[in-house]
């Protein structure tokens, strides 16, 4: 199952991470080729705006009709050229058959070239044309101010369009080679991408895996606490099954069992529902305004004869008068809870210390007892669900494992803190922060 979520994970990450190299890349060309081709459009719009031709000197001049005192080529087109803005521009004038006026200048066309440069082939617009093996940005201007030029053998062409033309090969072989270079780039990426991707799959699936496992041991735990008072409970109804003929005080032993393991089966269903909830965020505190001190005192009270049956002695230390906004139901239950553990892991005559103080901003709860204490190693672990130290024991004295979990739960939704310090055969402590 991992391994399909895993690819899955992989191929959804690789192809954000692919998309948003792929639209960079792309971004990048074309900034750089507007970057590149700006200052070309420039020099051609600025060319267009000053509609310049030459005259028989070869100045540039302005007007509705010229006359060239020089002999026209017969077996090539030559054209005029000249710099705007460092940059060189050919002009090009063509009749309105899609003939070249031959003017004077210093590069030349041959026919089949000139044939890629009819006006009839080429829009109005700006636009990049090859040429031979050169690249041109071209712009195309109709009629340009109703030129008319004469030859000096009285030739008269009529300028239907005019074209002004830059050499942009440098710019095409940089755009090249930046393409080539995005293009390997983005190669290394997608690679990048995958590995990124797979990592990320990675790094996602192990909470996933966690809470997979947490789940699983949560599940695993409840079966085994469930199936030992369920045995029990169908063993001993088995037994008063075999002798429907006695009283029920002959078999009260087994029916006492029964009814004992069915309320730690409650328990633990009780229990399990809690932290059910509070997983899902289903369960919500009544916060209300209550007495701490109060409520201390009535959980002691509560406790005070089971502590009496092992001859402890419970000492309280409860300042008076403390009021809060809690849950007084959940504060009483993880007073118990606390009350209940500190008793049972205390042997006959020892002691348990309650101590309730107001602070400055909160209240310090303290439950010592003088009990059999916590190992160093299982320390760490005391509010881990179902975690016990000593298994067969606590099973014997009816823990489940839930309590101290159900505790902590409850005094960070109080927005309290916990912590417990605890030497083997000498005792345990337990200190509760909660804010007033």
């Amino acid at each position: 199952m991992f391994n399909r979520i895993r690819i899955q994970l992989t191929i959804r990450n690789a192809a954000v991470l692919s998309v948003i190299l792929v639209g960079l890349n792309v971004s990048v060309f074309i900034v750089m080729k507007q970057m590149l081709f700006a200052q070309v459009d420039r020099s051609l719009m600025s060319m267009e705006q000053s509609q310049l031709v030459p005259d028989e000197q070869g100045q540039v001049a302005t007007g509705g009709q010229m006359r060239s005192s020089l002999a026209l080529p017969t077996q090539r087109a030559v054209l005029f050229q000249m710099d705007v803005m460092d940059r060189p521009i050919i002009q090009l004038y063509w009749t309105e058959d899609d003939q070249l006026i031959p003017l004077p200048g210093r590069e030349q066309f041959n026919e089949t070239q000139l044939k890629q440069l009819l006006p009839s082939k080429l829009g109005e617009s700006l636009q990049s044309i090859k040429v031979g093996n050169q690249h041109y940005r071209v712009l195309k201007i109709g009629n340009p101010n109703h030129l008319t030029i004469y030859s000096s053998n009285g030739s008269q062409y009529k300028v239907a369009s005019q074209q002004l033309l830059s050499n942009i090969s440098a710019e095409i072989g940089m755009l090249q080679r930046l393409e080539y270079i995005l293009l390997f780039g983005g190669i290394a990426g997608l690679v990048i991408a995958v590995a990124a991707g797979y990592y990320l799959a990675n790094r996602a699936l192990i909470p996933i895996r966690l809470s997979l496992d947490k789940q699983q041991q949560f599940v695993s735990d409840a079966s085994h606490e469930l199936r030992t008072p369920l045995s029990v409970i169908q063993a001993h109804t088995e037994l008063l099954l075999r002798h429907p003929e006695h009283t029920i005080e002959q078999d009260s032993k087994h029916i006492s069992t029964v009814l004992q393991e069915a309320r730690r089966m409650s328990k633990l269903v009780s229990g399990l529902l809690t932290l059910a909830r509070s997983d899902s965020n289903q369960l919500e505190l009544e916060i209300k305004s209550v007495q701490l001190d109060q409520i201390v005192q009535e959980s002691v009270r509560k406790m005070q004869m089971l502590a009496e049956l092992k001859d402890i002695i419970v000492q309280t230390e409860i300042d008076s008068s403390i009021p809060m906004n809690a849950d007084e139901e959940r504060l009483h239950q993880l007073l118990v809870t606390l009350l209940d553990n500190a008793i049972k892991y205390t042997p006959e005559g020892g002691l348990v210390r309650v101590v309730c103080r107001k602070l400055a901003h909160s209240v310090l709860l303290e439950v010592e007892d003088t009990g059999i204490g916590i190992a160093p190693d299982n320390l760490q672990h005391i509010f881990d669900r179902f975690y016990r130290g000593d298994k067969a024991r606590t099973r014997q004295e009816g823990g489940s494992g839930l309590g101290l979990a159900i505790a902590k739960w409850i005094v960070e939704q109080h927005q309290g803190k916990i912590r417990v310090e605890s030497k083997l055969s000498i005792g345990t402590r337990i200190f509760i922060t909660l804010p007033i």
